[in-house]
Parts: structure tokens; sequence; C-alpha cells
């Protein structure tokens, strides 16, 4: 049901003039109207085997020239360092001495944490652990983890031998 109703109020010239033009448009209409889109929807069929095949070569494709690269850099810089000796020798070194760094500034960065850790109170000796410490059966019911990385405490973790300290140290962190 629609009504469109359009009223101008006034005396004047062009009040005659929007209600004569205007007035035409007053309508009200009933109209029952029922769209749908049912034929403009696609047909849904199964996809064959040769349309499987063709949709997933390209991802395949994609796949292995993704591993092809890696090894096509490995195969440059080999033939560049055939060619280049020196140079090769100098990117060694250079990586070498970056991983040197990186170490050296982990090790640096887990000594500051620990120690800031240990002025907090945050590695310091609660009855508790050392009732562990103690009777191993106790162990059960509370696991220590390393204090550098985290991990779950082991049987082959090695304990700070300093009697104030008892932080626990994995076997690769030790």
């Amino acid at each position: 049901n629609h009504h469109l109703a359009v009223q101008v109020k006034g005396k004047s010239l062009m009040a005659w003039l929007l209600r004569s033009t205007i007035g035409s448009l007053n309508t009200s209409s009933d109209t029952q109207l029922e769209m749908t889109n049912v034929v403009c929807l696609p047909q849904p069929r199964g996809m064959t085997r040769q349309q499987y095949m063709g949709s997933c070569r390209p991802l395949a494709v994609l796949v292995l020239l993704c591993l092809a690269q890696v090894y096509m850099y490995r195969l440059r810089r080999t033939i560049a360092a055939f060619y280049f000796p020196k140079r090769e020798k100098s990117r060694v070194l250079y990586l070498y001495n970056k991983l040197l760094q990186q170490r050296q500034s982990f090790v640096r960065r887990q000594r500051k944490r620990i120690a800031q850790q240990a002025r907090t109170g945050g590695l310091g000796t609660s009855l508790l652990e050392w009732c562990c410490r103690c009777c191993p059966c106790l162990r059960r019911w509370m696991r220590r983890s390393c204090t550098v990385c985290g991990t779950p405490e082991t049987p082959r973790d090695q304990v700070c031998p300093a009697p104030t300290c008892g932080a626990l140290y994995c076997r690769p962190c030790w």
C-alpha cells in the first residue's frame, strides 16, 4: 500500500501554481509485488576430475617454485663463491661475526633479566621450594622451570651452585 500526498498551503500565485501541478502527484495505490532472483542464480554442478586438476596444477607449480627458489639462491651463491672467493670469505666472516654478536647480546640480555629478577626477589627460595629441594618426592606438586628459557624442570637440569641463589637451568642454557 503506497500513499503519496503533497500539501501546499498559502494564497499566493506561486502556491496556486504548485497546487495545480503537484496536486496530480497525490496518489494512492495497492500493489502486490513479488520479486525473486532464482533465475539469476547459477545452477551448481560438481567439478570433474579434469577441472580439479586444472585448478590444482597452478598451485602445485607455485609450491614447487617456492621450494626451488631457495635452492636457486644457494646455487647462485655457490657460483658467485667460485668466481669471487675473496668476497665469499668476507661474506662468511660477516655472517659469523653477526652470529657471535647476536649470541653475546642474548647472553647479556639474559644476565640482566636474571639479575633484575634476583633484585626484585623473583629468584628467592620460598619455603615450598626449600622443602622440594630437601625432599625430592614433593617435586611432583611443584613444577619449576628454567630461569633463562622457561622450559619445565627435568632430572638433568642444573641448580645454581651458589647457596643463596637456587636458580634452575636446563642443559642448553647451563
